[in-house]
This record gives structure tokens, sequence and C-alpha cells, in this order.
């Protein structure tokens, strides 16, 4: 998901901002603009002429097509300062405490007066054993941040923090070589020109010198008689060789060099302070740094190596259709609102900001107003939504049940008709069940007698025989054609659709003929249950006993295909 931030920076002769996208690992510029100031509208980084300030930036922000209207906003000036603090150690989350509480030994404002925000740079052991924080405090004036923050607000956007403009320098341009020497970055403006000494990222010095390119365009102006605009359009050609020029030029000498050797003492104050380590080179930045000479004359001054910096080397710009041409010509005054917008490199360095508690409480009622209203506009919708789909839901049920009324009419019209067709199916099934219990509870008399024969023992003769069938009402075991079995597996009389009577006679005069029938009963599926009778002796030797079988449903007419 894209982080949309955009940085504003209000110089002296033009409001700049640049919109990134922080969310990639190399953020990428979305957009940027400037638009000019009037000359005076702008001084020593404070605003003059409220009206005019807020007319630019509200162009800005039109001309501009940025998306968001909350802002990181940057401050500079004499009034906009930076200061080391030792203090005895404390968590972070009483850093801010303590400052305050300590701030009037470093800070000029009266403390009523002073906005304060603070970075820890190191913790480290006092000689005297005690355990230290050394902290970077930025201060600011109230006057000074209430005027930002009063153009901002009237053009209709929202300060969602206020930053140095020294820090976000160090933020844009600072480089990436891994040295763990400090560097210089000077950043040139019209008006100021900020000096920021950092290490590794971390701002360790920061001096503000009120003089820039206009103070060379009013020495040009004032040597030749010149109005400020003519003045303005000859600084930006010098180096020509025209007479004019030239003249322009020597003119410009003295006011360079006097800006240069401020930027030398500045850097010769640095390595002057106690346990610093000396300054590697320079990074040099803003639209002042343009001027014919300068650069040479600063080198020569320092004796350090000058390096101009672009802060569009670290971004992607690949979404601007910009040349070499424009990306050289633009680079160097959108040092500040890119670093504006920048994070800070480290996660655990959170950035300066000097909004006042005021303005940020009302930031938060505003954004709070703003959800509410977003998410009263989200229930409306929702609710509008949900009445139209509870209305198709309802138009369609209605259409749904006159068509059910309708189809119900032509089915009513149609049951005279299915009525014959279901008592015919009624009848047949009741056939069918009438017809499955005489088969379950019918005896198979040809099996039954084919059965007889084959388990009649040799010897044997059977002199008559009696069949009868048992009467089977549906449900019960002969009518269902179930077995119910004895302990032995042989199937019980209470499971018999019919029995037989018969008159044996065999060969005696032992009664092993009698014998031999039940064993072959016991073997047939068909019978169950041999009882024999009282046996007599024949006049011929043989022996003569009645004997009855229960026949099993395994003999009944659906068991068996003898008789369908």
């Amino acid at each position: 998901m894209a982080q949309l931030i955009v940085g504003l920076d209000i110089g002296t002769s033009a409001v700049r901002a640049a919109e990134l996208d922080t969310s990639p690992s190399r953020p990428v510029l979305v957009t940027y603009g400037q638009v000019g100031l009037p000359p005076g509208s702008v001084a020593d980084g404070e605003v003059h002429d409220a009206a005019a300030v807020t007319e630019a930036v509200t162009r800005l922000w039109h001309n501009g097509q940025f998306s968001s209207s909350a802002v990181v906003v940057g401050i500079a000036g004499l009034r906009a300062i930076t200061r080391e603090l030792d203090l005895p150690y404390v968590p972070d989350d009483e850093v801010d405490s303590a400052v305050r509480f300590q701030s009037e030994e470093v800070i000029p404002f009266p403390p009523e007066q002073t906005i304060l925000s603070a970075q820890v740079l190191t913790d480290f052991t006092s000689p005297e054993g005690g355990k230290m924080r050394r902290v970077l405090v930025a201060a600011a004036h109230t006057e000074l941040v209430s005027g930002v923050i009063s153009v901002v607000e009237g053009a209709g956007l929202q300060v969602r923090g206020v930053d140095l403009v020294s820090s976000a320098l160090v933020r844009a341009v600072s480089g990436t070589d891994g040295t763990d020497q400090p560097e210089a970055i000077v950043s040139i403006g019209a008006g100021l020109t900020v000096v920021a000494i950092h290490q590794r990222g971390r701002p360790q010095f920061v001096r503000t010198i009120g003089q820039g390119g206009n103070a060379v365009t009013a020495a040009i102006a004032g040597a030749l008689d010149l109005p400020m605009s003519d003045a303005e359009n000859l600084k930006r050609r010098l180096g020509e060789a025209t007479p004019q020029v030239q003249a322009a030029g020597q003119s410009a000498q003295a006011t360079m060099a006097e800006l240069v050797g401020e930027v030398r003492n500045s850097i010769q104050y640095y390595a002057s302070l106690p346990g610093r380590m000396p300054v590697a080179r320079v990074l040099v930045t803003g639209g002042g740094s343009y001027l014919a000479g300068l650069l040479p004359l600063l080198e020569s001054q320092v004796h350090l190596p000058i390096v101009p910096v672009s802060p569009l080397s670290r971004l992607d710009t690949s979404k601007l259709p910009l040349s070499p041409e424009q990306a050289a010509q633009v680079s160097a005054v959108l040092s500040t609102p890119i670093g504006l917008a920048l994070p800070e490199t480290n996660p655990s360095v959170k950035k300066f900001n000097l909004l006042p508690p005021e303005v940020a409480k009302r930031a938060r009622m505003k954004e709070l107003e703003k959800r509410v209203l977003v998410g009263g506009a989200a229930v409306v919708l929702a609710l509008v939504a949900f009445g139209g789909w509870k209305f198709v839901q309802v138009h369609n049920a209605q259409n749904t049940v006159t068509t059910a009324q309708a189809s119900i009419s032509s089915l009513n019209a149609e049951i005279p008709k299915y009525d014959l067709v279901v008592a015919a199916d009624d009848a047949y099934s009741q056939g069918k069940a009438r017809r499955a219990t005489v088969l379950n509870s019918a005896v198979d008399w040809p099996a039954v007698l084919g059965g007889l024969i084959s388990i009649t023992p040799p010897g044997a003769q059977v002199q008559s025989f009696s069949g009868t069938s048992t009467t089977a009402t549906p449900g019960s075991t002969a009518a269902t054609g179930a077995t119910s079995t004895t302990t032995a597996g042989t199937p019980s009389a209470s499971a018999a659709i019919g029995s037989v009577q018969l008159a044996v006679t065999g060969p005696g005069p032992n009664l092993a003929i009698s014998q031999a029938w039940i064993t072959k009963v016991a073997q047939s599926p068909l019978f169950a249950n041999p009882v024999q009778g009282a046996t007599t002796a024949t006049s011929t030797g043989d022996v003569a006993f009645p004997f009855s079988l229960s026949v099993t449903p395994s003999a009944g007419l659906a068991k068996n295909a003898s008789v369908k």
C-alpha cells in the first residue's frame, strides 16, 4: 500500500513541495512543484506577508495536483536552532520532559515561547561514572512556527509535522559511502544558507547564515545602480565575457567571499569542538549553488572536496517525464521538500516534530471528524444498498409467488387426470404386496416332494403322504420369508410355512432307518423339526412308524421356481 507524504518548503523566493511514496525500498517521486513569492514575503525564514504566501501555496497545490493535503513543513532561520544537551540517563519516553526541564541552559528563547523536540544521539558514561544521554535538541520560537502553520492552514492544508530544514537536508543528500567521518551539507538559498554537519546521518552541528543568493543580487544592483530584477538576470549570467556581466561579477565577489567565509568559519568551529572527527567533504545544494565561481571559491577556502549533490539520485523518478536537463534544473531546489517527506534512515530515530500541541490536537479532531463523516457516509451508502437489495428481494419474491400461484392453478386443473394414475399405481402396489405375501408363505409342493425323495434313506418306503400349509399373515415370519434358528443351527418350528405327515416302513428290527431319516432331515434346508411316532413291527420283520416334518421358508414359492 502506497505511503504518500508531501514535504513543503516555504523559502525566501518560492514555495516548493514534493510528494513521495515511501513504501518501496527506493522512494518514488510522485510529483513536485514550485511557485515564486513576491520579494519580502518571507525573510530570515519568517512569514511577513501571510496573504501572499497563502495564495502561493494555494496555487502550488492547484498546479501540482498533489494527492494529499497533509504536509510536513520545514522551518529555518535565526529562531530555529539545534543544540546538544547532556542529560542523566532517562528512558526514551521521558527524554522530552527532561529536555524541557533543562532547556533554559542552552536555548535562548523564553520557555513559554519555545517549542522543543529531541533526538537521542548516544549514551555514554560521565567521568564520574554516571550513565548519561547526549541528545540533539531542536528549538523554535512559537511565532516562527505559528506564522508558517497559519499560511499552510489558510491554503486549506493540514500540517502533519514541522521539521527543521537542516534535518531534511541531511536525509535528502547525505552521503551513502559508508564512511564514519562527518560531512558538511551546505544549502545556499535565496535568503538563507544552512550549514548542517552530520555523522552517519545524525546531525551534529547546524548553523543558519542570514545570507544567500539575494545578497549577491543586491550587491550587483547597488554597484551597477540597477533594479533587483535586472540584477537577478545579470547574476544568472555570471561567467559570460560581456563587459556588463564582468562588472556584475566583480561587484559580486566581495559578497560571495563573505558568504564563503561564513561557511568556512562554521566548519572550522565544528572541527574545534572536543571529540569531533574532521569533516571529510562538503556537499553543496540549493539554488544559490549555481552561482558562477562560487564553488571554486568555496573549495579554495575550506580545503576540502566540494561535491554538488542531487536529492533525485536516491529516488525513483520513472513516473515523471524528467529529461536530464530538467532534473539538473530542479534537483538543487528540491532538496528540502524531498528531505521533509523522507523518513529517517534509522527507524529507531524519530523525526523532529515542532508541531504545537494545540495544532496537533486540532489536526486529530479534524481527522476524527473526517473519519466520522466518511464512516457516516459509508453507513448511509450501506443502508441505501441494503434497502435496494431488500427491495429487489421483495420484488423477486412477489414475482416468484405470482409464478407459483399460476403453477398451482395449472396443477389443480390437472389433478383429476393424475388421480386415476395414482389409484392405478396404488392398486398395482397392493397387488405386488399381496403377491409377495403369497409367494413368501405358500409352499412349493413339487419342491417338497422332490426334497422328500432326495432324503429318503435306502430301504425306506413312504406308505402315505399328507402335506399342510401354515396360514400366514402379512408381517409374520412365514410371510416375510424369515427363518429363525435354534442354537444348533436347525430352523425352528416357528419358522415353518407348512408341515408333512408320513407313514414310513423300513427294515427292522432296530430303528437305524429312523435315525437315517433324522440325519437326512437335518442336512436338508427344506425341512426341520423331524418327529418320529410310535414304532410297530410287521409280520415280515420290517418296522413301521409315522413321521412328521416342518416345511421351512426355503421350500416356499418365493425361493423356488417349480410353480410361478
